[in-house]
């Protein structure tokens, strides 16, 4: 009987090491350490450095499957402790910079970390971790004080080791979700969800090797790890920035001839606020990936009038994070959805309503194990095997999703139902509001009611009555909100989108029992 072939090796670490081998003198990642200074690192590069620090994590007894945590900005040491931990066949833990001390402890702890690889940043946090988990490794990453992760990389004479013979079902990533909804849950990955997410947006996107990709977005998200998994796939150039300026990165755009940039929305409104965007050349870009909430038709029609293409994904991490993606080329008349499906995945709206309207839910091989240690929480995000978004959406006749919001972010005020994500969107092309967002609230008469929260742009004077003027003729009635307050800016949470539950537990109190 014929067997089928398969690749000799299954893991993300085979990427890197069939890189080195095809093209090793081929530069990967141009790490921007300074606006003006940067890291050229070639495949074979990348492949000896990961190699030596998987062999000085070999020796210092890490096994398959032990968790290396990353705790810093982007680095390109992000990158090679990424593929180290997948040559020795351990779990790749990248955590959020910004996490006070007791909850980077907690997080720890949840994932029992074998070794943590960190910036200076995470020094605050050295003596409780010690305390809770004495035996976890720490290792120095910071490049301005190179410590002992330095001068492993330049031990040419240290162990070094090569890819771990791994399968597509063996776990990755354990990616760490915001914690919107209560403590932070861990989404394991494994190999063949990578793969399957970045081949799924690849076929979407489409691209190739000479691509230009410029990356600022924190890398302990999903989306810019898919979008740096995309790029790196492909062969494709990568720009690394630490983190995001607006004015560093439109100026990395005309200087570098950038084609594609990946990030949120709301770092797409500050490069459009910026006073450099109507004087930057975007001649080279061949579009902007943008996901982590809707964008707001005024953004892409900014951008549209730059010439620049605004390339939608929807998706979350349970989903590695790909479910839908506009692809470039799409019908204008598409261009406020999120897309179609992903080749290797399918989608379906769960108990839609009269309008169509239902939970978006996703089956495929891109889809999540399951969450780290939580069982019930695992089987509580599936419905069958199909995956249970928790956002709400509708599906055109041509197949385009488009996505009216969370479920739990569905006011309904005297019966009827009002998607947060629909007004949300029409208060942003008021004049003057760079963002907005929109919570229910406690009302005696109709149960609910909408209140707004709105920030303006910079130098930007607007009230309350302007913004409402401005639903007039645009919005349903019973949609708009009966209270509207102007904010100097939006709470976000670690994945940069507007913190909902920091202003429902700021403002709900206000409205009280009865509105």
């Amino acid at each position: 009987m014929m067997k089928h072939n398969r690749p000799p090796n299954e893991s993300l670490g085979f990427w890197l090491a069939r890189h080195a081998q095809l093209t090793p003198r081929r530069v990967s990642i141009v790490y921007w350490t300074s606006a003006m200074e940067c890291e050229r690192w070639t495949f074979a590069e990348l492949d000896v450095a990961a190699r030596r620090l998987a062999g000085w994590l070999r020796a210092n007894g890490v096994q398959r499957g032990d968790r290396v945590v990353f705790h810093d900005f982007n680095d390109v040491r992000f990158c090679i402790t990424m593929f180290a931990a997948a040559y020795v066949g351990a779990i790749f833990v990248p955590l959020n910079f910004r996490l006070a001390v007791p909850e980077l402890v907690q997080t720890l702890q949840d994932c029992q970390a074998r070794v943590v690889v960190h910036g200076r940043a995470f020094e605050p946090a050295l003596p409780a971790l010690r305390q809770e988990l004495p035996d976890v490794l720490t290792l120095l990453s910071d490049r301005e004080s190179p410590g002992a992760f330095d001068a492993i990389l330049e031990d040419a004479a240290g162990e070094e080791h090569g890819p771990a013979d791994l399968s597509w079902d063996e776990t990755a990533f354990l990616l760490y979700t915001s914690g919107s909804t209560g403590k932070p849950k861990g989404v394991r990955l494994s190999h063949g969800n990578l793969f399957w997410n970045t081949i799924n947006t690849i076929l979407i996107q489409g691209g190739m090797p000479d691509d230009r990709m410029l990356i600022s977005a924190p890398l302990f998200h999903a989306a810019p790890v898919s979008s740096f998994l995309d790029a790196f796939l492909r062969g494709a150039l990568i720009h690394l920035e630490r983190s995001f300026q607006s004015e560093r990165v439109l100026s990395r755009i005309t200087a570098e001839k950038i084609n594609m940039v990946a990030g949120v929305p709301a770092m797409y409104a500050m490069m459009a606020a910026d006073p450099q965007f109507a004087s930057a050349d975007l001649a080279s870009l061949r579009g902007i990936i943008v996901g982590g909430s809707p964008v707001a038709e005024a953004l892409i029609e900014t951008y549209r009038q730059r010439g620049v293409t605004v390339i939608q994904r929807y998706g979350l991490t349970e989903a590695a994070p790909l479910v839908t993606g506009l692809a470039p080329g799409s019908p204008r008349a598409k261009a406020a959805t999120a897309g179609l499906p992903g080749m290797f995945l399918e989608m379906r709206i769960a108990r839609p309503d009269a309008e169509g309207i239902g939970e978006i839910q996703a089956r495929g091989a891109n889809v999540m194990q399951g969450y780290w240690m939580r069982e019930e929480d695992t089987r509580a995000a599936f419905e069958d095997d199909w995956l249970r978004t928790g956002d709400l959406g509708r599906i055109d006749a041509e197949g385009y999703l488009s996505v009216v919001g969370r479920c739990k972010d569905m006011i309904i005020s005297g019966g009827e139902n009002i998607y947060a994500a629909e007004v949300e969107a029409r208060l942003a092309e008021a004049p003057g509001v760079l963002e907005a967002a929109v919570i229910g609230v406690p009302h005696v008469k109709w149960g609910e009611t909408v209140w707004a929260m709105v920030a303006p742009k910079s130098g930007a004077q607007i009230t309350g009555k302007q913004v409402l003027d401005h639903l007039q003729g645009r919005l349903a009635r019973y949609k708009h909100p009966t209270r509207v307050i102007i904010l100097d800016e939006l709470p976000k949470n670690g994945a940069g989108k507007v913190d909902k539950l920091a202003l429902r537990h700021r403002f709900q109190s206000e409205a009280g029992p009865a509105g």
